[in-house]
């Protein structure tokens, strides 16, 4: 690896265990002193969209590696924002303002740390908004079916997706008529994967919501299921289309020809989150007035001075959130939003037999399922099974992790993606074997799942 690529602590490539070999033959097609910057970009721009497109188990090198590339786009949107002075109100001088002697260098990068993580937390409950409602606005299964489908109306719509994200589809690499698959179901989910990808690729932020929800398979089913999108389930992530969009040198997420209204029409919010207003509205439990909320009440020096106000604040994004409403002047708090959604599903259940969340895929034992269900209901007041913005914010360490040992830059970066579906294969072969055991997975087998 070259030298001047960051380091990486022992005790983290001891971890992964999965630090591209140092020992291929010179020469070889996986030789460590071939030029990284000549062999990386050609590589990641050959990914080809049968290989990607192709549902394989385990996942392929190209799909590994497609993957690694989407969460360096996430680790570059997450630095931009994070570090955009000013955005939401947050600022920089602060730090200046609540430190101003010189000598407090320690707590001065400390709170710049805090200030950075509360854009990203700001962000990505935005994020989380703006998935819900594109979730909701999918196309329900049982209203989504054609009354025939052929090939060349799939290929109509690979054509308006590739002019879209400003790519020329080459149709030599569909698959002839006759090896498509006969069953109806199979070939609905290859148009619907890129009718989503048109709705989606615009956005990043949904993207990486929708890319964290993935990775809880069961709560992500329990949504598909209750919400009737089982479609979105069997559809999967459209990654070629968007790998497609991110640029194999800088990994900035783009596409060729924007079309922010198609989004808009779609879900009635803007085509970039920034732009979304910042002072959404929530509804009172108690009378349904609509009441508009700030997102952060920490945008001022003095409320960062306190440690355990900076911790707390009164706005959506913020752990002490607090609306009053001035009509019925019901308060309204996460707890109280926590409680309105058990009562909603509650109703559901009543009303429209829906199961209970926690319910599906569940112990039929008794007090495990209710505490599943309940589970629920913690410390999660969003509309989802689990709560995507703290568990993008989780995700984040992995990604931070995947950008230290930075595998996308070393030279065998390729020989590294072919052995990880092996080592993917045999951690699961653990697994049953040694099922009264908890196996945790390594780095580079958690990137292929």
């Amino acid at each position: 690896m070259s030298s001047d690529l960051p380091s990486v602590p022992e005790q983290e490539v001891l971890q992964s265990d999965a630090t591209p070999p140092a020992t291929p033959e010179p020469g070889s097609e996986h030789d460590p002193t071939a030029d990284p910057i000549t062999e990386f970009s050609p590589m990641l721009a050959n990914l080809s969209a049968m290989s990607l497109a192709t549902l394989t188990v385990p996942p392929s090198s190209d799909q590994c590696l497609a993957h690694l590339k989407l969460l360096e786009a996430f680790h570059r949107l997450r630095e931009n924002i994070a570090t955009t002075n000013g955005l939401y109100g947050i600022h920089d001088h602060f730090v200046k303002d609540v430190y101003p002697d010189e000598g407090s260098d320690k707590e001065r990068a400390q709170l710049l740390l805090q200030l950075r993580e509360k854009r990203w937390a700001i962000y990505v409950t935005n994020a989380e908004r703006r998935y819900a409602v594109w979730f909701e606005s999918l196309p329900a299964r049982s209203h989504s079916m054609p009354s025939q489908l052929t090939l060349g109306k799939i290929c109509g719509l690979f054509e308006k997706t590739s002019n879209k994200l400003g790519f020329k589809f080459d149709y030599t690499t569909l698959p002839p008529l006759a090896s498509w698959p006969v069953d109806f179901q199979t070939q609905l989910m290859v148009v619907a994967s890129y009718t989503l990808a048109m709705q989606l690729t615009d956005n990043i932020d949904v993207l990486m919501v929708w890319h964290t929800h993935l990775l809880n398979p069961r709560d992500y089913l329990e949504d598909c299921t209750r919400r009737d999108r089982s479609l979105l389930w069997e559809t999967g992530l459209p990654l070629y289309t968007i790998v497609s969009c991110i640029d194999n040198e800088t990994f900035e997420y783009r596409i060729g020809d924007p079309t922010p209204n198609a989004f808009y029409r779609t879900t009635g919010l803007s085509w970039n989150s920034l732009d979304d207003d910042q002072q959404p509205t929530l509804d009172c439990a108690k009378c349904g007035l609509a009441i508009q909320t700030v997102l952060t009440t920490l945008t001022t020096a003095g409320s960062w001075k306190q440690l355990d106000h900076r911790d707390r604040g009164s706005g959506i994004v913020d752990p002490g959130f607090v609306m009053r409403c001035g009509q019925c002047i019901t308060t309204t708090t996460h707890e109280t939003r926590r409680v309105r959604k058990f009562q909603s599903d509650r109703r559901a259940l009543l009303e429209r037999n829906l199961p209970m969340p926690g319910t599906l895929l569940n112990s039929k034992e008794e007090k495990f399922a209710m505490r599943k269900m309940m589970s629920r209901y913690w410390s999660n007041a969003s509309s989802f099974a689990l709560d995507l913005v703290a568990a993008v914010i989780r995700q984040g360490t992995f990604i931070e992790k995947m950008h230290a040992i930075d595998w996308l830059h070393s030279p065998a970066v390729q020989f590294t993606m072919e052995r990880l579906p092996t080592k993917y294969d045999r951690f699961f072969d653990i697994l049953a074997l040694k099922n009264k055991h908890i196996a945790v997975p390594t780095l580079d087998v958690d990137l292929v799942w």
